[in-house]
């Protein structure tokens, strides 16, 4: 994926930047920030666009009875509600798929965006030339924090749409 390649890229290039650990671990924490906020815009508009869904769908089931109410007696007017109602069942359906892949591509970015967080996290540690005892504990502090700050989006939805 050309993205992930870009951003790898990116972030040696910040990594192998004055080789300043602060440098690294800011910047590791300002992507991990970016990333969350991404993650919940995305959830919010993921959230909005099924409530939108749900709102269409009963708008065409309410036309669709009401149609069939108007022309029960009529089998081809009854005939031309059911295909209108497939079809504008399908064009819901069509949209919900494209919004759908549109949440999985930008949640791979999210998912690029936590990478280059960690490797610049790690880049950061490694470059202050601390024993391994030190090392171990800058690690071991930075997970906790990770955890300390709650589930991610996906995490807290079992991780599905």
């Amino acid at each position: 994926m050309r993205w992930r390649r870009w951003a790898w890229l990116f972030a040696l290039a910040a990594g192998g930047c004055g080789g300043d650990a602060r440098v690294d671990l800011s910047a590791a924490d300002g992507i991990r920030a970016a990333a969350r906020q991404m993650e919940l815009t995305l959830q919010e508009y993921h959230d909005e666009v099924a409530r939108y869904d749900t709102t269409r769908e009963d708008a065409v089931i309410a036309a669709f009875v009401g149609r069939l109410k108007t022309d029960n007696q009529n089998d081809d007017a009854v005939a031309g509600h059911v295909t209108d109602f497939r079809a504008a069942l399908n064009k819901i359906r069509k949209d919900r798929d494209t919004e759908y892949t549109r949440h999985a591509a930008a949640s791979d970015n999210v998912a690029v965006l936590r990478e280059m967080s960690r490797g610049l996290e790690r880049l950061g540690i490694e470059s202050l030339s601390l024993g391994d005892e030190m090392q171990r504990y800058l690690t071991s502090w930075l997970d906790a924090r990770r955890r300390a700050q709650g589930p991610t989006v996906e995490t807290a939805n079992g991780g599905g749409q």
